[in-house]
């Protein structure tokens, strides 16, 4: 299904995938808008870099709308191959906003375009997430990764990604999906859940997250749930993936979190894009609490 890259903030060398051969190193094919500069102590404030604002965004949730008109403060890159580019401008903002990020002509072989912010010191070991997403083009029948929360397990202090579990929000087989992994590389086994709800086309559409870590009582942390334009998404297919041969391996250990360290966004696809697509995130929302679309 799915295997998150080695890299750190700044390279881009491609982790493995099914379905698809591993993208090279170096982000040869494409281009990827840099980070401004101060690091990310600088964004790490509520509201966001720069001032951004957004529905929602009050208290200790972090918010991005990408009105300084490139990537915001904080962020940095970390996939950057093979095709396509991702950037901020002002060809298809939200509402009356004038600028959104642009994920411009996704296509070959596992292409991958996105960036990394370090979320605060003690964010918590729950990450409730909005964001607004506009795709346009075909429903991609392959692995398509749009927002990712990282952490380390309970009791680890590493802060390396090859050591992070982590969350994502995804489409696979032209629906939406949800995952938690354990770290790359191996990344097996994830456990994976497919909608029966259709990735929406050619429209805005708000999408929300819950990663709960902390999952009360529980001996795991949860599973990822997730909301569009305000309905909670149902998930009749549930596997767990191992490899490519492998598509029912035994449920991972999903080991609980103490604070949630890294947030992605962008379009990292882990299988072949054999046609161009383009997808427009504005108006992210992270933080302990419920952001919401209104």
């Amino acid at each position: 299904m799915s295997g998150s890259g080695t890299t750190t903030a700044g390279s881009a060398t491609a982790g493995s995938a099914s379905g698809g051969s591993s993208a090279g190193a170096g982000g040869s094919g494409g281009t990827l808008a840099q980070a401004g500069a101060g690091g990310a102590a600088a964004g790490a404030q509520a509201g966001g870099s720069g001032g951004a604002s957004g529905t929602g965004c009050t208290g200790k949730t972090i918010c991005w709308d990408f009105e300084e008109g490139k990537i915001p403060t904080g962020f940095t890159p970390r996939f950057n191959q093979p095709s396509g580019e991702l950037l901020v401008d002002n060809t298809k903002p939200y509402g009356t906003s004038k600028f959104s990020l642009h994920a411009k002509d996704i296509v070959g072989d596992q292409p991958q375009k996105s960036i990394i912010y370090q979320l605060p010191a003690n964010f918590g070991p729950v990450m409730w997430g909005r964001a607004r997403v506009f795709t346009a083009g075909t429903q991609p029948a392959s692995h398509a990764g749009l927002f990712a929360a990282y952490y380390p397990p309970v009791g680890s202090a590493s802060t390396m990604m090859t050591t992070l579990d982590w969350y994502e929000v995804a489409s696979y087989t032209q629906a939406y999906m949800s995952i938690w992994h354990p770290p790359w590389p191996p990344g097996f086994p994830e456990a994976v859940q497919v909608s029966d709800t259709k990735l929406v086309l050619d429209k805005w559409t708000c999408v929300e997250w819950l990663f709960d870590g902390q999952n009360g009582a529980e001996a795991e942390a949860a599973m990822p749930r997730v909301w569009l334009d305000g309905t909670e998404l149902s998930w009749p297919t549930k596997f767990a993936f191992s490899d490519t041969e492998q598509m029912n391996a035994a449920q991972p250990k999903r080991n609980k979190a103490t604070n949630f360290t890294v947030f992605e966004t962008g379009v990292t696809m882990w299988q072949p894009m054999p046609t161009p697509n383009n997808w427009w995130v504005d108006d992210i929302g992270v933080g302990p609490e419920r952001v919401g679309c209104n």
